[in-house]
């Protein structure tokens, strides 16, 4: 018969595994450091749980265009005299049945931090994430030559 000693230790056991390859499954596929990496890390756990990383990106990339097309809108995004409360009700107003539950957590979270303004940079964050979880590298084709047709 075993003690609980024993019986505590293997349940712990058991349960710090569980817990670790849950996490595992859900940890972004690069090591990305500074505030818009943090924001984007924390995103793309969130969705990696919710089984919304595509809709997400799909959603910060519309955001992330209309704050580059829309002046009023970059213009709300970057202002610093608008309260943080504010700013957070009018984000979750303009959001609202819009969006994922992750992407209005990290904009409101925005919102109520003052970090509207590091939209383009956590988005960019973000899709490097996404693009390495799909195996996509980006590459830069410096030729002497002028490639033909079949080379493009």
């Amino acid at each position: 018969m075993l003690s609980n000693i024993t019986l505590f230790r293997t349940a712990t056991t058991t349960a710090i595994r569980r817990t670790m390859a849950t996490e595992k499954a859900h940890r972004p596929p690069l090591d990305l450091y500074g505030l818009n990496a943090r924001y984007a890390n924390a995103t793309y756990i969130a969705a990696s749980k919710s089984k919304s990383l595509e809709k997400v990106e799909t959603e910060l990339l519309a955001i992330k265009a209309t704050a580059e097309k829309s002046k009023p809108f970059a213009s709300f995004l970057e202002n610093p005299l608008i309260s943080r409360d504010l700013k957070s009700k009018q984000v979750e107003e303009l959001l609202k049945g819009q969006t994922t539950p992750v992407t209005m957590n990290l904009m409101t979270t925005l919102a109520g931090n003052a970090r509207l303004n590091s939209i383009t940079g956590i988005v960019d964050s973000y899709v490097m994430q996404m693009k390495a979880k799909r195996g996509e590298v980006e590459a830069t084709i410096i030729s002497a030559d002028p490639l033909n047709k079949s080379q493009e």
